[in-house]
């Protein structure tokens, strides 16, 4: 709530455009097909992320479609795992395309050549020092949650466990809404972040199968709090949470609620230090609010207060620029 206010204030401004440096590398990895009909669909994902990576000014990468060329060169899980490890960018966005599979011993998404592990992924990614945030949008995807949660990272999966092994609409309807699809901005502020394509994927799911007369197969989750969990989209009444994963949990969805690929104008115009500091206060405001019943009245006001001047004086330190 308090971004929108400060928002309404200050989006009539006519503040020039700050040049901004790529701060997201979008990896997109379309994985085997085994039909005609999915090898159509995953392509067309891929561009769509390629266009939304056009859109939100960010670096893209793509692996797996350069198939049938000399038999040396690397397997996709090589070029994935030297990619992850090449990244430079603040932020690091992996999305798998495809199948994954579930044998009672091991999680795999499905590559052209050797398949890759959720523990082989969660490993390769620890040296990444910046942002991760990882979407595996293929079947038998749950188990990625509890193994690459961690800090500073959002996981999105498109199914609840790996027992959930059949094919996934999930990624087609989130990389819709990803590219700042209006019905997807539950906010009203101009921009779809992560926990909002989150939610709007999982309804046009749900949507699916009871349009269809069809039992679910297929429920996505999100974890950004690094507990591992995940939470479900129905635990959200827009995008506030309404349940946590287990009991004295956090809930999930904060991190997310603020990593945005396509930004709407006035969040172009800070610069990346601006925003993170701005995320920082408005973060320590939830937090005092969230106390304000075990704290004394006087002293919940001036914390307040304190808070809001800071984010106040940024504001204006942007519209002076």
């Amino acid at each position: 709530m308090l971004r929108f206010l400060i928002l309404g204030l200050t989006l009539f401004l006519s503040l020039p455009l700050v040049a901004e440096e790529k701060e997201i590398r979008i990896l997109v990895v379309t994985g085997t097909s085994g039909t005609d009909k999915f090898e159509t669909i995953f392509a067309e994902n891929a561009l769509r992320w390629k266009e939304a990576a056009e859109l939100g000014g960010a670096t893209f990468e793509l692996i797996g479609q350069d198939r049938g060329v000399e038999d040396n060169q690397a397997s996709d899980a090589e070029k994935l795992k030297a990619a992850i490890a090449a990244a430079r960018e603040p932020e690091l966005w992996i999305v798998l395309i495809g199948h994954g599979s579930f044998d009672t011993r091991e999680v795999k998404f499905n590559l052209e050549g050797p398949d890759v592990t959720d523990t082989e992924i969660a490993e390769w990614v620890k040296a990444y020092p910046g942002k991760l945030t990882f979407i595996n949008t293929a079947s038998a995807s749950g188990s990625f949650v509890r193994k690459l949660s961690g800090k500073d990272r959002v996981v999105i999966t498109a199914t609840k466990n790996e027992a959930e092994v059949f094919y996934t609409r999930f990624g087609n309807y989130f990389v819709e809404a990803i590219q700042g699809k209006e019905d997807a901005d539950l906010d009203n502020d101009d921009q779809v972040s992560l926990l909002e394509a989150f939610i709007f994927a999982s309804d046009e799911v749900s949507t699916f199968f009871e349009v269809e007369g069809r039992l679910a197969t297929e429920h996505a989750l999100i974890d950004d709090n690094a507990d591992g969990l995940g939470s479900r989209a129905e635990w959200y009444e827009g995008t506030t949470p309404t349940r946590t994963p287990a009991k004295d949990k956090e809930a999930d969805g904060e991190l997310a609620s603020r990593r945005v690929l396509v930004k709407n104008e006035f969040e172009r115009r800070l610069t990346a230090e601006q925003r993170a500091q701005r995320d920082e206060w408005e973060q320590q405001v939830r937090a005092l609010r969230r106390a304000r019943d075990d704290m004394e009245e006087e002293a919940y006001y001036d914390q307040l207060e304190s808070l809001l001047l800071k984010l106040g004086a940024l504001y204006k330190e942007v519209s002076d620029s």
